[in-house]
């Protein structure tokens, strides 16, 4: 049978992992909003369809981008420039870093490549068919006269051909592969975030001296302290009873590249300039409004549930040791692997406290009192 002081002191540490992981992915969140990552992984699957270079080819470079001010999506003369210069996608965006989409649909992706294919002198009764088949057979667009990169030109002649020149099916095709391209963006992004999420955790897990190995030394020699972990994390499960729910679905959000249908509903009108400046403030109030919020529950959390934990554990660096340098090395190591932890995720958490607290309940687990009366 497992020991129910050695579940104890896991169910311990894996609390202190949850309140600090949904602490990391508050402040992730901001960053992300800051950022425009979502809008910068976005643009990096449209590179990835519209461009024959790969420009994420270094992780390094990859994540770096993140935290970049992007120009205007690709190079001049390039299909990927002309398609984010369109007007369904250039007012979607905010200015400066956030200046693209983070959410665009299908119907809009393939309305702007027949555009970017057709030109933007098409006129009523124009033959579409033969405006198409030409920038195809001219290897550039009719807008802007872009040159189109050989692995999509050979793409998009391929799914031409598969439509037998039919608008209708053609655009079918082009969605298709959108839809697919934001399931791969939506796992570049959760694999992005993970890595900005370790360094976030190692950021924390100085801040606060988040140290796991001095955590588990005292969780070892204090029994009290343990029992007053566990009815925490179970205060925490009945304060939080769909928080794994909740998280789940913040999660999906999260990685959601792909709008839904009429979700994003914009006309040639973009091109008025007024109307165009009350979107990016829209835009720019909602990201406020999002920012606003998630400071609100980082500041609760930490007033109502890490604090407590805190103070428990006696953590901060009142308590820090640096009269070695083999003390220093110790808590080094004990902050990585908190970070490491905190990069897992608040679901991945909280899904394992449960599980470790249904099975403690299958388990006589002695309290102090009873100890006392046995010895007694």
């Amino acid at each position: 049978m497992l020991n129910s002081s050695i579940l104890d002191i896991v169910i311990g540490l894996i609390f202190i992992y949850l309140l600090y992981s949904l602490l990391a992915t508050i402040i992730q969140e901001i960053i992300a909003s800051q950022f425009a990552f979502r809008a910068k992984i976005l643009e990096r699957a449209v590179f990835r369809m519209l461009e024959d270079e790969n420009k994420f080819a270094s992780k390094f470079r990859s994540v770096w981008y993140l935290f970049k001010k992007t120009g205007n999506g690709g190079l001049r003369n390039t299909m990927s420039y002309e398609y984010y210069k369109h007007p369904l996608i250039l007012f979607l965006g905010e200015s400066d870093c956030r200046g693209k989409p983070a959410y665009i649909n299908k119907e809009t992706f393939s309305k702007v490549i027949v555009d970017l294919l057709r030109g933007k002198d098409v006129a009523p009764g124009d033959d579409i068919k033969l405006l198409i088949q030409k920038s195809l057979n001219d290897k550039s667009t009719n807008w802007g006269n872009a040159r189109i990169s050989d692995q999509t030109l050979s793409y998009l002649k391929s799914i031409w051909a598969d439509a037998n020149g039919d608008i209708a099916k053609f655009k079918h095709h082009l969605e298709f592969w959108f839809e697919e391209t934001m399931d791969r963006a939506s796992t570049w992004y959760k694999k992005h975030i993970q890595f900005v999420l370790f360094f976030i955790g190692l950021a924390i897990s100085i801040a606060f001296n988040v140290d796991t190995l001095k955590i588990i030394e005292r969780l070892e020699k204090d029994p009290k302290l343990r029992e007053q972990l566990v009815q925490q994390a179970e205060a925490f499960q009945e304060a939080h009873p769909d928080l794994d729910t909740k998280l789940l679905i913040q999660q999906a959000e999260n990685n959601k590249f792909l709008a839904q249908k009429n979700k994003i509903q914009v006309n040639d009108s973009l091109r008025n300039k007024e109307l165009s400046d009350s979107l990016q403030l829209a835009n720019y109030l909602k990201l406020k409004s999002k920012r606003d919020e998630l400071l609100d529950q980082a500041s609760t959390l930490i007033r109502n549930d890490i604090n407590s934990v805190h103070h428990s554990l006696g953590l901060g660096w009142e308590t820090f040791d640096s009269s070695s340098f083999r003390s220093i090395f110790y808590s080094l190591i004990g902050w990585m692997v908190t970070a490491l932890a905190l990069s897992l995720g608040a679901p991945f958490w909280f899904d394992l406290l449960n599980r470790l607290m249904k099975l403690r309940g299958s388990v006589a687990t002695p309290t102090s009192d009873d100890r006392e009366k046995k010895q007694g």
